[in-house]
């Protein structure tokens, strides 16, 4: 029988796979039950297995089976997100604005700041919630791939 992780669990997930390198902030998924478990630098998680111990290796052997971490998203996934998102918009010369906008570093402020402009509102809304949905898609995915089912 496979766990089900809850949508606001996988909002959670989702969260947790934004989170970038540096930024201390981590989690596991409980392979027994389900639970959504985020930790950080600041404020570790108890689980975590302390290497001081005198059984270590047993106790990070039986972490390792039950915990899946949280993998952090790369910026590929989201750059793939902004590429296909512009393919699906009507108008030509925001279609071109956008295309100049992710050529290079700092494509993602470009690219944002494009949509900002008052004239694109609409258009940036649909933008937030393309991106989510892909978000989404992923983490379900990735779930999925890992032997869990997801709420639906």
């Amino acid at each position: 029988m496979s766990i089900t992780i809850s949508k606001d669990d996988i909002s959670r997930i989702t969260e947790t796979m934004k989170i970038r390198d540096g930024e201390g902030i981590y989690g596991y998924i409980d392979r027994e039950t389900g639970e959504v478990l985020t930790g950080s630098l600041d404020e570790p998680l108890a689980i975590i297995p302390n290497e001081e111990d005198e059984n270590y290796e047993e106790v990070e052997s039986e972490f390792n089976r039950r915990y899946l971490p949280i993998p952090q998203a790369g910026s590929r996934d989201s750059y793939q997100d902004m590429v296909d998102f512009i393919e699906t918009v009507a108008d030509e010369r925001l279609r071109d604005l956008l295309g100049v906008a992710v050529q290079g570093r700092g494509a993602f402020g470009r690219f944002k700041d494009v949509l900002r402009r008052s004239e694109y509102e609409s258009e940036c809304n649909r933008w937030f919630a393309f991106s989510e949905k892909c978000e989404y898609d992923r983490v379900v995915k990735w779930l999925t791939a890992e032997g869990f089912s997801v709420e639906a």
